[in-house]
């Protein structure tokens, strides 16, 4: 690791020594083993600037992945504990001397609907010691009546009269922001290719589209799981599915492409969480590498996306235009709609930071 890396391990399987934590240090934990986990950087980054240091909990093997590979910084220190280890010693010392803990991924303790299991546990906490919770999708608190203003989201919120506080996490380390490569136009897509899946078949209609009005000069890379068997065999040349890779391997994928497709569909019920109850990942990094997307006006607006720093599209039909719209680009729009994107991501940041200032305090 590129900082200092505690070892908690020994010391809780044999009883022994427990974790020094001075009344500056803030824990993040991560206690999800699957999913959430890039949003660990950015939280990190905002408690560093705000002068604390930082204790992270995340599962041993997002380190090995690369979650950290782009973020140094003397005031972090890395925990190698299995999530059963975590929460044993949570249960036994609490929050012992430090200022307080963020957990990223709320709910995922019991699993429940509710935020009853994450205060119980820290219920021995002072009263200037800190317990901040990350929402990633509001509907059952918001609808049994457990949310609260003071839970963390992503975004701000649109379903009911819920409210929350937003500390959006878009930084990841050093990135490289590149720009538009002046060949072959690589869009970058991360979920399963799947052919019952209803937005594949979109991307693999467009990108027919495109093929039969002779524009060619593009590729689609794929981070996620999923085969060519579904695409017809005259468009296969524009996929390059890569499957599951590790961050490491993300981060450099989103560098060297020019588009992020979320592929998001407006005509799919299920997709309306990205617009009211909850987000996506793809969004932090389309931020955090200001990279501009290809995005459903109706799911636009709210995530911070515009025709200053995205190309909008009205609907499924109009995807393949964009795309061809994209390909056709040239550097300096493209370096516009960058700065543009990184002009709201600064907003965004600072008003985070603020926000969890006042969390903090």
């Amino acid at each position: 690791m590129l900082t200092r890396v505690k070892g908690w391990l020994e010391g809780l399987f044999a009883g022994g020594s427990v974790p020094t934590l001075s009344p500056n240090t803030f824990l993040v934990w991560e206690p999800c083993t699957h999913s959430h986990a890039e949003v660990v950087p950015g939280y990190v980054k905002y408690l560093l600037d705000l002068g604390f240091d930082v204790s992270v909990l995340v599962t041993p093997r997002r380190y090995e992945e690369g979650l950290f590979s782009r973020f140094e910084d003397s005031r972090i220190t890395f925990n190698r504990l299995p999530q059963r280890a975590i929460r044993r010693y949570f249960a036994k010392h609490g929050l012992a001397q430090a200022k307080g803990v963020l957990i990223t991924t709320a709910r995922k303790i019991s699993g429940g609907d509710t935020y009853a299991a994450e205060r119980a546990l820290f219920a021995e906490r002072s009263a200037e010691q800190k317990l901040l919770l990350v929402e990633h999708d509001v509907k059952q608190p918001a609808d049994n009546g457990s949310f609260s203003p003071d839970i963390i989201t992503l975004r701000r919120i649109d379903y009911g009269n819920a409210a929350s506080t937003v500390v959006n996490p878009h930084y990841f380390g050093e990135v490289r922001v590149t720009p538009k490569n002046p060949g072959t136009v690589t869009f970058i897509t991360i979920g399963a290719l799947r052919g019952k899946r209803r937005n594949t078949r979109l991307l693999v209609d467009a990108v027919s589209a495109l093929h039969e009005r002779g524009i060619r000069d593009f590729r689609i890379t794929l981070i996620g799981r999923g085969s060519l068997r579904d695409v017809p065999p005259a468009v296969r040349q524009y996929f390059d599915i890569r499957g599951r890779v590790d961050f490491s391997g993300m981060y450099a994928a989103v560098e060297d492409a020019d588009f992020f497709l979320p592929l998001l569909d407006p005509d799919n019920a299920r997709h309306d969480r990205y617009i009211t109850t909850g987000t996506s990942g793809t969004f932090q990094l389309i931020y955090g590498f200001a990279k501009p997307c290809l995005i459903a006006a109706r799911f636009a607006g709210i995530n911070g996306f515009d025709s200053a720093n995205s190309l909008v599209y009205a609907d499924n039909a109009d995807l393949a235009v964009a795309m061809g719209k994209a390909v056709a680009m040239n550097q300096e729009s493209y370096g516009r709609m960058q700065l543009s994107l990184q002009d709201f991501a600064a907003r965004l940041y600072a008003e985070s930071l603020e926000n969890l200032r006042r969390l903090t305090r």
